[in-house]
């Protein structure tokens, strides 16, 4: 059979499956869960891939799963991603009133994006047609936050690193994977569209604890050390940092007060922060973060407390394939018109799918049929088919291309890929920007 009537059967399959598709996403929008605590998310995900007859592997970085379909030919295998986890916005309308947990972000477009793939492979056994396997994986934990939750589940044993997808580099679920790719639910992508980036911003987490000594903040004030002062002081001096960041580079700096002390009536001893360091380069992220740090250890000083500082890995940067980018707009060009392709895009914000480019071939474009800002109470899906079922179609439409021909254009671009790290340097570089004073 040629590719193109393969891609057709394909494309009819996911039509044919539409119903249920959109069943399974407007049941988990309303029922989101916070990252590594996905249980509900994950055990309707796997429900569904086992009615098509798939087995599932389960609980894998806690909540995480995987299933795989075979050619039963030689060849490299493909992952397909989809994200479990929701984002706190207490705001949005179909957010959880307890946890706060909202699919804002549109995870449980990618899930059913997942599954409409899981699906026509299935129910079409056109991977007989094709040269390798494709490995369909819900991941948990893609937003980096309820840090502190996260360190004391790592301080537990629970997790290693932060998110999902470094745990399953981690435990060796990309051990036999060869490429990778995802489709995420874009900003201000309203109508059937796509958006590739080619780069995007990592980030580097810090926590931080400024220690004063308290005294009567109005009779004796002079007796104390104001540990607000310092952190106020430090982030003066990081905002004086600013002017040195180069635009090429994409830095970010943000941050949160998470404790601002225990009384008004008293100067505070006690001033916690938490942010990121963004950048669209490792290194960049890393020379940033000790600047950064100097500068909030400086307002420690000048006050005369003291900055203890501990220091997580979050997402690295973008490291897109650009033969994969390829394969994969031309089929959405197919779908919705080159002209509603947006190529050359630095993605801003940060994703854990970074930390997979950094080691194989993959690809993070961005899907239309949605409205509102990410991580917003106005975030809405406006067009199902173009957010997930034609996002489905160009994936299964880019395997088509990468695995028929004896899987001659994915071996290309693997061939060409030249990956950052190892597995093993990978690890490594992470667990380099653990430490902790805290």
């Amino acid at each position: 059979m040629d590719k193109d009537e393969i891609k057709k059967q394909l494309c009819s399959a996911v039509d044919a499956s539409a119903q249920d598709i959109k069943a399974y996403a407007d049941d988990i929008a309303v029922h989101p869960e916070l990252g590594f605590a996905e249980k509900r998310t994950s055990a309707r995900l796997a429900e569904e891939l086992e009615k098509l007859g798939l087995s599932v592997r389960k609980n894998i970085a806690v909540t995480g799963l995987r299933t795989d379909i075979e050619s039963g030919k030689q060849g490299p295998r493909i992952a397909v991603l989809g994200e479990l986890d929701g984002v706190t916005c207490r705001a949005h309308p179909q957010a959880d009133p307890i946890t706060g947990a909202s699919h804002s972000c549109g995870h449980n477009l990618q899930t059913s994006i997942v599954l409409a793939v899981a699906a026509a492979l299935a129910k079409t056994g056109l991977m007989s047609e094709l040269s390798g396997s494709v490995s369909l994986m819900g991941t948990p934990a893609e937003e980096f936050i309820e840090i502190t939750h996260r360190k004391e589940m790592r301080d537990n044993g629970e997790i290693y690193y932060f998110c999902g997808k470094p745990e399953f580099i981690r435990l060796g679920e990309f051990d036999n994977v060869d490429m990778a790719m995802m489709i995420h639910a874009g900003e201000g992508l309203d109508h059937p569209e796509f958006s590739i980036p080619d780069t995007g911003n990592g980030f580097r987490t810090f926590m931080l604890n400024y220690k004063g000594r308290q005294a009567h903040a109005a009779a004796a004030p002079h007796k104390g050390v104001n540990a607000l002062y310092a952190a106020v002081a430090g982030i003066n001096a990081v905002n004086a940092l600013r002017e040195t960041f180069r635009d090429e580079d994409h830095v970010r700096v943000h941050f949160i007060i998470t404790k601002g002390g225990d009384s008004v009536n008293s100067v505070p001893d006690d001033v916690r922060l938490e942010g990121y360091v963004r950048a669209g380069k490792a290194e960049r992220i890393d020379e940033t973060f000790d600047k950064v740090i100097n500068a909030f250890r400086a307002g420690a000083t000048a006050l005369g407390a003291e900055c203890f500082v501990a220091s997580i890995p979050g997402d690295m940067p973008l490291n897109v394939s650009k033969g994969l980018n390829e394969v994969f707009a031309a089929n959405a060009a197919q779908l919705v018109g080159p002209d509603n392709v947006a190529r050359g895009i630095n993605f801003a914000a940060s994703t854990d799918m970074g930390d997979v480019m950094h080691i194989m071939p993959a690809i993070h474009p961005f899907a239309g049929g949605v409205t509102g800002a990410l991580h917003s109470q106005d975030f809405k899906v406006l067009d199902f088919e173009a957010a997930v079922l034609t996002s489905a179609k160009a994936i299964l439409m880019s395997l088509v291309d990468l695995l028929a021909d004896n899987a001659a254009e994915a071996k290309r671009i693997i061939d060409d890929f030249k990956p950052v790290y190892t597995k093993e340097e990978y690890l490594a570089a992470m667990d380099r920007r653990f430490f902790s004073e805290i």
